[in-house]
């Protein structure tokens, strides 16, 4: 059963982003029978929130992105992301996918600039077309994790490669803009998995400050703590629930983000949503 708070079932578009857990199979060496399970519960979970823009985070690959959006009528697989782990040269099985109901006229993906140490992760984009003709910009993100920042110094280099990844994507949009000169652009969408909040649990971090400070709005914003634990923590009860899942906005005016009561059994996150104007 999925909680949609007041006022989003009867939203106009409905923007929804999901980190989905290693989709499909909960982890990256899966058997097909977990695969297989994983994708039955997600496709059941997708297909009752219905969203009009959907942004898949951790999905394997195209295949496995565009059968779990198949099973929601006039859903379009737009673009997924083929990060290759910089090391290995391996295509990665955490990838990000976004599809729609409205008309894409331009896609791409972007891995994160190198840094010590590597990331395979980044973002993916597509350009829609509302029924106005104008553009709406939508990018799915994936910001570098927090594993492995045992020490302060470890800490602080997690928290510049975010820092980093925030101004990448910053710097992103005025080469869009410059690639649909002559198209109006109504609004951004910058969504996803991006491993950090406003609660001072990582101060060294300012990916969200430099989103806003750049003309995003963070539609979290005056939501209680509690409203906003996106990530369910993990099974030890080591890591707590914490916020790390975000729709950013830029454009679109005052809207608020809303956390949708998702089932365990497809992901360690909640997924997330709001309703565009």
């Amino acid at each position: 059963m999925f909680l949609m708070p007041s006022g989003l079932a009867n939203a106009a578009v409905k923007v929804v982003s999901w980190n989905l857990e290693w989709f499909p199979g909960h982890r990256p060496t899966a058997s097909a029978a977990e695969a297989d399970e994983h994708m039955k519960q997600a496709q059941a979970a997708l297909k009752e929130i219905n969203p009009d823009i959907f942004i898949g985070i951790e999905v394997r690959d195209w295949a496995s992105f565009n059968e779990l959006v198949s099973v929601v009528p006039g859903l379009t697989t737009h673009v997924v992301s083929n990060f290759i782990d910089p090391e290995t040269a391996v295509i990665r099985p955490q990838q990000i996918g976004i599809a729609s109901k409205l008309k894409c006229i331009g896609a791409d993906s972007e891995p994160w600039k190198a840094n010590v140490p590597l990331t395979p992760r980044g973002f993916s984009f597509a350009a829609l077309e509302q029924k106005d003709g104008t553009l709406l910009m939508v990018y799915g993100n994936h910001f570098k994790s927090n594993r492995g920042t045992g020490t302060d110094e470890a800490a602080k280099q997690v928290a510049d490669m975010r820092n980093d990844q925030a101004k990448q994507l910053l710097a992103h949009q005025p080469i869009i803009e410059k690639a649909f000169e002559g198209k109006k652009i109504s609004g951004w969408i910058a969504a996803g998995d991006f491993n950090t909040n406003t609660d001072n649990q990582f101060p060294l971090c300012h990916a969200v400050e430099l989103l806003t400070a750049g003309g995003f709005r963070n539609t979290w914003e005056g939501i209680d703590k509690e409203k906003r634990l996106t990530w369910r923590g993990d099974k030890t009860g080591k890591f707590q629930p914490t916020t790390f899942d975000y729709i950013f906005t830029k454009g679109l005016g005052d809207l608020t983000d809303a956390m949708i009561d998702s089932p365990r059994e497809v992901s360690d996150h909640h997924a997330i949503t709001v309703p565009l104007p």
